[in-house]
């Protein structure tokens, strides 16, 4: 289902449950992982939270000015897409939230600038917003 940022603004908090509604989702669980990536779609769509519920992975996320230090899941998943986000006209758009419970932040799009690629351990990536 392709997904319109048309009304999604960057600086405003969105709530899961509100975005599922704007992307005409069923319900917010399509939207419940971390990497969402929307079928027939070339978006690639990041949550981030920073402080995470003690039983949730500890993936080590920060948001520093305009550059986001972001853990893939362990899964590795869209790994590859990501790293080849920007020559297959594919587009990273990033929430973000300091603490569970919370809205997110639309940050607006994201280039990745560097990548360390992991097969044991979660990769990380460096990310320009904006």
């Amino acid at each position: 289902m392709p997904v319109d940022f048309e009304n999604v603004i960057v600086g405003q908090r969105y709530s899961r449950p509100e975005l599922a509604a704007l992307w005409g989702y069923a319900g917010y669980q399509a939207l419940a992982r971390g990497v969402v990536t929307p079928r027939y779609d070339n978006k690639i769509i990041l949550f981030v939270t920073e402080e995470k519920q003690n039983f949730q992975e500890q993936y080590q996320d920060s948001l520093i000015g305009d550059r986001l230090e972001w853990e893939g899941p362990t899964d590795h998943f869209a790994e590859e897409r990501m790293i080849h986000a920007s020559r297959n006209g594919d587009e990273v758009h990033i929430f973000h939230r300091e603490r569970h419970h919370k809205e997110f932040t639309y940050l607006g799009q994201g280039r990745i600038i560097n990548t360390n690629l992991s097969i044991v351990t979660p990769s990380s990536f460096t990310l320009s917003i904006g």
